[in-house]
């Protein structure tokens, strides 16, 4: 195998991939393979069917391919940048690269070889394409005057560089030393802008607070004259307010819906007892006066059929009395509440009169009203009346007084005998009750 390596100048994507296209033509390969920095596989380009995804190689000016190369069985052209591969080269790797042609000559069957002529074609496209910059560099080194331009030229060129990195430098001092200047001024100016306002806003706010101070003064000396003068007025509003909701209730004074719809089952109990018992004593009475007519009834059956009626009676007046005497209870205490309402409103006007005199004297006299002229002045105000004890009597001590009054005891006449009643049989009744 002979292995022939030329350096060439370095070149972009698009020239490399230019080069190994027209080269794979003359070799009579189908395809170009290209390995893409940042890529994990390489490429591989077909020469006929240009794929769409590879036709940014065609224009790039980038130096990303890091290996390309085109091969038949016997020979294989390429160029490797890879450190590792080139670790041993005395060439400066940022400006040439190693194009490597290799050619197996040892016969491996029937696989074709390559021809002088294609290799012929091939070396005559490696110094058409790389070999001009190659030629123009090493002719500048052939020429002593050429080379002596150069080296005047690039010592022009460094001066001019240096001349201009110092003007630059200067220009860049100067900038810094005017920034800072004009950074020092700057900041002066807004510390004493800052200073100006902040003592202008300083004295604002003593003045708010003088203001501040002097009308909290005036509002103390306001509330002092008020807390004297505004309270009559204040207690006089109230008075007169607290009197019209007095007025006000006296227009309404009556039980409230829920309190009547409370009331509605005593009502219908009462009815409904009454009603029972009225047939009960109409009844027991019919048959008492049937059993009372005949002649053949005993004396027994007289006493049992009108103790039963005098009993059903007695219980028909009671719930009737209890009743009457209840509806009359709920009138007493409407009158009562409505007496107290009026009561309470003289005692409020003349409690408001009381309260005027102990000022008006404390303001004349600089003393409080004596005690004695004030206990005198208020006696009696918002007492209430005593309460009826008479008000929780048992229906049946109502209906025995209604009956028998203070008398000790009470003798029924009845057909054919006479039955008495005693306190004790009252009372024992009034407990049954």
């Amino acid at each position: 195998m002979t292995k022939s390596v030329k350096y060439v100048s370095k070149r972009a994507d698009s020239d490399l991939l230019k080069f190994f296209l027209a080269a794979a033509k003359i070799m009579e390969t189908d395809s170009v393979s290209v390995h893409v920095a940042g890529e994990v596989a390489a490429w591989r380009i077909e020469i006929d069917a240009f794929d769409e995804q590879y036709e940014w190689l065609n224009t790039s000016e980038l130096t990303s391919i890091v290996i390309i190369s085109i091969g038949v069985s016997r020979a294989r052209i390429y160029i490797d940048r890879r450190p590792e591969q080139n670790k041993d080269d005395q060439f400066d790797r940022a400006l040439f690269d190693a194009l490597v042609f290799t050619v197996d000559g040892s016969p491996t069957g029937n696989a074709p070889q390559l021809t002088s002529a294609q290799a012929m074609q091939i070396n005559e496209l490696i110094d058409e394409v790389f070999g001009r910059d190659i030629n123009l560099s090493s002719a500048a080194f052939k020429d002593p005057k050429t080379l002596q331009s150069v080296l005047r030229s690039h010592q022009s060129i460094i001066e001019r560089l240096q001349r201009m990195t110092l003007e630059v430098g200067e220009q860049t001092t100067r900038a810094r030393s005017d920034l800072e200047a004009e950074y020092v001024e700057l900041k002066k100016q807004l510390e004493d802008q800052v200073a100006a306002e902040r003592l202008e806003y300083q004295k604002a706010i003593d003045s708010e607070r003088a203001l501040l101070a002097q009308r909290a003064d005036e509002v103390a000396a306001r509330a002092r004259v008020l807390d004297d003068r505004n309270n009559t007025h204040v207690r006089r509003e109230l008075h007169e307010k607290l009197k019209a909701r007095l007025a006000d209730r006296f227009k309404k004074l009556d039980l409230t819906p829920e309190t009547k719809r409370a009331r509605w089952p005593i009502h219908l109990g009462v009815t409904a007892s009454a009603a029972l018992l009225a047939l009960l004593v109409y009844s027991l009475t019919s048959e008492a006066l049937v059993v009372t007519s005949r002649a053949d009834s005993t004396v027994a059956e007289r006493i049992l059929v009108i103790a039963k009626s005098a009993t059903a009676s007695l219980g028909f007046l009671g719930i009737i009395s209890w009743y009457l005497r209840w509806m009359n209870r709920w009138f007493e205490r409407l009158a009562e509440n409505e007496f107290q309402l009026k009561q309470f409103e003289l005692d409020i006007t003349r409690a408001q009169w009381v309260v005027e005199t102990a000022f008006e004297w404390k303001i004349s006299q600089q003393s409080p009203i004596p005690d004695p002229l004030l206990e005198n002045i208020s006696r009696n105000l918002f007492i209430n009346s005593e309460k009826d004890v008479n008000a929780d009597m048992h229906p049946a001590d109502y209906l025995a007084s209604a009956l028998i009054g203070k008398a000790s005891n009470v003798k029924l006449a009845v057909p054919g005998a006479e039955i008495e009643l005693g306190p004790k049989a009252l009372n024992g009744a009034g407990k049954g009750a």
